[in-house]
């Protein structure tokens, strides 16, 4: 008895310090850390366009855009939370699973907005604070609950997804000039083919949430496909206008025309015989194709 009490409590000290880590986990959980930091280092290249930055800029922006981020995803998944209970790859986040109360996970999502809007308005300025705002606002208040009635809403949820670039190139530049349109409408465009292969990959998880994406409300893929490709299509002259406007130089030119013919050939590939195979080798294309064309544009820039 005396030794089971001992391991009892040896147990109960091991937990007891093991719930702060757990508890930071389940936080970072709700942040998407994958996707904010896409969002972070989409705001390093938009401000990297700039001609002139400082160091207390680039740090404000990419804390600020981090934490704006970072509350963004918290807030979509504690609306999201009974349709992530019914699919498969979202059902163990820590809300459905029962890992952190909705209060703590809406606190914690308010917070972090708050205070990357706050870090954008004091070291950058108000444009790409205001830009932060709407962002999550279009985020969390249109496309989340749009998602549940309209395919649509993968438009909608594009804009907030492609405003990483706008809000850096604001936040060093103080205005938005034609470099960050041009990366918000690659990332704009990009999104359709990418989002519309996830869906189709688990277009069965999508069904049992009863969301009305494309590839569930037409199973033949045709629908998809059809998106998939003017996709696709509009990236290549897309592509090319940063050099036709002499943001970027021409090795970005025929690198951003490489990369679009390659998702192309990926897309048509998807759209001649669907299937689950075809479309992560979309996924993966697409996971090329942005960070290339992106990286590519600044370093090659005019």
């Amino acid at each position: 008895m005396t030794q089971l009490a001992g391991d009892n409590k040896a147990s109960l000290v091991i937990d007891n310090r093991s719930a702060p880590v757990a508890r930071l986990v389940g936080h970072m959980a709700l942040t998407k850390p994958r996707i904010s930091l896409m969002v972070v280092v989409t705001a390093g290249i938009g401000m990297a366009m700039v001609p002139q930055w400082t160091w207390v800029t680039l740090l404000g922006t990419l804390f600020g855009t981090a934490l704006a981020s970072m509350g963004a995803n918290t807030l979509n998944q504690v609306l999201e939370q009974d349709t992530d209970a019914k699919m498969q790859r979202t059902m163990s986040r820590p809300l459905p699973a029962g890992r952190m109360s909705t209060i703590e996970a809406l606190v914690a999502g308010l917070c972090c907005s708050i205070a990357g809007i706050a870090i954008l308005w004091t070291l950058t300025g108000a444009l790409a604070a205001a830009l932060a705002a709407a962002t999550i606002g279009a985020y969390c208040l249109v496309y989340t609950p749009m998602k549940r009635v309209s395919p649509s809403a993968l438009l909608i949820g594009a804009v907030p997804g492609a405003m990483g670039p706008v809000i850096g190139y604001a936040a060093a530049a103080g205005r938005i000039e034609v470099a960050a349109w041009l990366l918000f409408a690659i990332m704009f465009v990009w999104q359709v083919p990418h989002f519309l292969a996830i869906a189709w990959l688990y277009r069965d998880q999508y069904a049992a949430a009863g969301l009305p994406v494309l590839a569930v409300l037409d199973p033949t893929g045709v629908r998809s496909g059809r998106q998939i490709l003017i996709g696709c299509l509009t990236l290549l002259p897309l592509g090319g206008l940063p050099t036709m406007l002499g943001v970027s130089g021409s090795i970005y030119f025929f690198t951003a025309l490489a990369c679009g013919m390659m998702f192309l050939a990926f897309g048509i590939a998807l759209v001649i015989r669907p299937s689950r195979p075809r479309a992560r080798r979309l996924f993966l294309a697409s996971l090329v194709y942005l960070p290339v064309v992106l990286t590519v544009m600044m370093t090659n820039k005019i």
